[in-house]
């Protein structure tokens, strides 16, 4: 998505990277005089959140001020504790649900087409998930390599996949399903051992009353019935209480931050600080950090100087859309998690599931191909970190892993075979204990030249896509670099134009 952001944040981005690392002593740094004993707040309980910060904060583009930053209250090794899973899963797949999926044009058909809520509502009828196996999701999952999965609870347009007290309008009051489609998918993932996340959206709502309808006026004069307060009060924060309730979510999504200041986000912080060892990313809006940075569309370093997650669809449109053939191929998604990966971020890559609960043979065949590439090279993504290069490779991408003995091992990511079966590590002064492809463990050999290490790589490439090569040091690499590594979060955040540019969620 094309926003201000990068612009916003360079002259903060330098404090910004302090941030993972010192949560707890933005809470403690300079803030306004504190009131009299007998009217002062109290502290904020442990898992809470502080916006005590005079740092000043927004995310996207959504029209909104500035707010001092909401970071949770929790000591550095806390934080990484809490971290840890998401850290090391690298890969996950979102998944685009609802009555969208009906007339299949994708999930923001209601509001490009400006189509009336009663015209719209009318489709739900026909939203029948008549084939949806949550069984086959979770095993496909599974399969392509993903570590967590994130669905939609409820879309920009209000419906819920699941029996809300707080609207009718979900999937078993008003639709053809008639049943919680949520619970089975949660069950069935997690007993293969993958983590349940939730998407939410809190800013946007076509359909409840008093639901926002983000940075253009209401097409419907039903839009019109309600105040957004009130939609907040009485029916957004009631609705992420049901979800953390019910399904306890390790990871929570929220999106587009249009409207919401730090009161109307103050609930839903209240919220997560009832769970411990809840993930949230940084879309909730009035001021919060969040836990990811989201870059949507486009992979790029983030600006924070924290763990990020790259949001991306398979073709151009996150809900189904029946024209939408442009599917990206399995090698450039394979090479996008490399290249993902090598920036220490995580994949979050979407399916669009039609209105009877069928993922599309293209998104299945590519979601396989990546489990496949996985299976052989999953050491060179799992739990690994960034690699050492601020400016990636010709030849590919890096990532390393540090061991507990002080050893290290760097993953070579070749995407363009070397004619000559050599590739160079610049700036890398110390040759390897050894190497080996992982796709096949024929060795590999290295050697060190005045312009870095040369790996020398047998025969011809074992994969077309990405072939990996393990190179094991008795230390962490140190390469002598000047090219300061670029930050890039013009991505994350709420589109200025949700319906402009590239397809948004």
């Amino acid at each position: 998505m094309n926003t201000p952001l990068g612009k916003l944040l360079s002259s903060f981005a330098r404090v910004f990277a302090l941030l993972p690392l010192a949560a707890t002593a933005l809470a403690q740094t300079t803030a306004p005089a504190p009131a009299p004993a007998s009217s002062a707040p109290k502290p904020p309980p442990v898992g809470a959140f502080s916006n005590a910060s005079p740092i000043l904060f927004r995310e996207g583009g959504a029209g909104l001020p500035p707010y001092p930053v909401v970071v949770r209250d929790e000591t550095p090794p806390a934080k990484a504790a809490r971290m840890k899973w998401f850290h090391d899963a690298r890969f996950g797949i979102f998944i685009h649900w609802g009555v969208y999926a009906v007339p299949a044009k994708g999930e923001w058909y209601m509001s490009n087409a400006k189509v009336p809520q009663a015209t719209y509502r009318a489709f739900a009828k026909d939203f029948t998930a008549a084939k949806y196996d949550p069984t086959a999701w979770a095993a496909l999952i599974e399969e392509a390599g993903a570590k967590y999965m994130v669905i939609t609870a409820k879309h920009h347009d209000g419906f819920t996949l699941y029996d809300s007290k707080f609207s009718d309008w979900n999937a078993v009051k008003t639709s053809a399903a008639h049943r919680d489609l949520l619970q089975p998918l949660a069950d069935a993932v997690r007993a293969r051992g993958i983590k349940f996340g939730l998407y939410y959206s809190q800013s946007q709502d076509w359909n409840n009353p008093g639901g926002g309808t983000g940075n253009r006026p209401a097409w419907d004069e039903a839009q019109k019935q309600g105040s957004f307060d009130d939609y907040i009060t009485k029916i957004a924060v009631p609705q992420v209480r049901e979800i953390l309730e019910k399904y306890h979510p390790a990871y929570l999504f929220w999106d587009t931050e249009y409207s919401m200041s730090p009161e109307r986000a103050r609930p839903f912080f209240d919220l997560m600080s009832e769970y411990p060892e809840l993930i949230g990313n940084n879309r909730l809006g009035g001021g919060v950090l969040g836990d990811t940075g989201t870059p949507e569309q486009r992979i790029a370093t983030d600006a924070l100087g924290r763990q990020f997650e790259v949001c991306m669809t398979i073709n151009r449109a996150w809900g189904y859309n029946a024209t939408d053939l442009a599917w990206k191929s399995s090698q450039q998604l394979i090479r996008n998690l490399s290249d993902i990966t090598s920036k220490g971020g995580n994949y979050l890559l979407n399916v669009g599931p039609d209105a009877e609960g069928i993922i599309p043979e293209p998104e299945v065949e590519r979601l396989k191909a990546m489990g496949r590439w996985l299976h052989t090279n999953g050491d060179a993504i799992y739990g690994t970190e960034a690699g050492p290069y601020a400016k990636s490779p010709e030849w590919g991408r890096v990532t390393q892993r540090f061991k507990p003995n002080g050893g290290s091992t760097v993953y070579v990511h070749v995407w363009n075979w070397p004619a000559n079966g050599k590739i160079v590590l610049s700036g890398v002064p110390v040759a390897a204990l050894s190497g080996k492809l992982l796709a096949n463990g024929v060795a590999v050999s290295t050697s060190v030249s005045p312009a870095g290490l040369i790996v020398t790589l047998p025969g011809s490439a074992p994969d077309q896509d990405v072939s990996v090569a393990a190179l094991e040091f008795s230390a962490p690499i140190q390469v002598i670099e000047t090219v300061a590594r670029t930050a890039d979060s013009s991505s994350s955040g709420t589109p200025l134009d949700p319906s402009g540019g590239t397809p948004q969620k």
